[in-house]
């Protein structure tokens, strides 16, 4: 009988410990385009979905969803600001797209600078025509901590 109750107890232990791994798994911060997208828009920026445009470029088979950021109301766009969203399938996904992304676009010649933004399994970049302290710093980071809290 005292052989028994060491075996159960280790029994339960394991069933204890095994739920607890699955606890860490959901808390991920697993995201997808459309929460990402309404926690954005709920920071006052109006995104357009614009479709495939060029050549976007492809991170570890992530092709990305390209948004341009609406103006003010009275002010011309000529020239739209383009935002794109990778949705993988992992944050170490997204660690190794960010990788990618950087010596992809290391020797690029571009007018424009890409301004990266990553939180869980999303990246978003950001094309800008400045390099730091872009408009969309302050909305992009709170809607990330808002995704993180829900």
């Amino acid at each position: 009988m005292s052989k028994i109750k060491p075996a159960l107890f280790i029994l339960m232990c394991l069933i204890i410990l095994g739920g607890c791994s699955k606890d860490t798994n959901i808390k991920e911060n697993k995201f997808i385009l459309e929460d990402v997208i309404t926690a954005i828009e709920s920071q006052k920026l109006e995104l357009i979905s614009y479709g495939i445009t060029g050549y976007p470029l492809k991170l570890i088979d992530v092709i990305p969803q390209v948004y341009s950021v609406g103006t003010p109301v009275g002010e011309e766009q000529n020239d739209p600001e383009f935002i794109h969203f990778y949705i993988f399938q992992s944050e170490k996904d997204r660690i190794n797209g960010a990788e990618e992304f950087n010596k992809q676009t290391e020797n690029a010649a571009s007018k424009s600078f890409a301004k990266l933004y990553q939180e869980g399994n999303v990246l978003i970049v950001f094309w800008s025509d400045i390099q730091d302290n872009t408009r969309l710093d302050k909305p992009i980071e709170t809607a990330f901590e808002q995704l993180k809290n829900t």
